[in-house]
């Protein structure tokens, strides 16, 4: 079972968690909520600072934490918000999760 002490970037920065990680549903068998995430989506959206921050390339890592590419942000045109920047990795949790966009094949 993964490590659910394990600090993710976004704990670390403060980004804003919607809640209580759902269960599993039967999609496959004792698939997880953060394999159904990397499996089906194309982007997600994380709050931060009021501002929504875009995340694509998602995987998991082996402490089982989410993992995705900053690819943009809401109502900004910019390369950089508040020291995060475009293409940069972060690491983060279900719960931290808005919302989801586009379906992965």
């Amino acid at each position: 079972m993964y490590n659910s002490m394990t600090n993710s970037d976004a704990d670390i920065l403060g980004f804003e968690k919607v809640g209580a990680t759902p269960q599993s549903t039967q999609t496959k068998k004792s698939e997880s909520p953060e394999q159904k995430v990397t499996r089906t989506a194309v982007e997600v959206a994380l709050l931060y600072k009021g501002k929504e921050i875009y995340l694509r390339n998602l995987t998991l890592n082996n402490d089982g934490l989410l993992v995705g590419k900053v690819s943009g942000f809401s109502n900004i045109c910019a390369r950089e918000f508040e020291g995060i920047k475009l293409g940069q990795t972060l690491s983060f949790r279900y719960q931290h999760i808005q919302h989801s966009t586009g379906h992965n094949a």
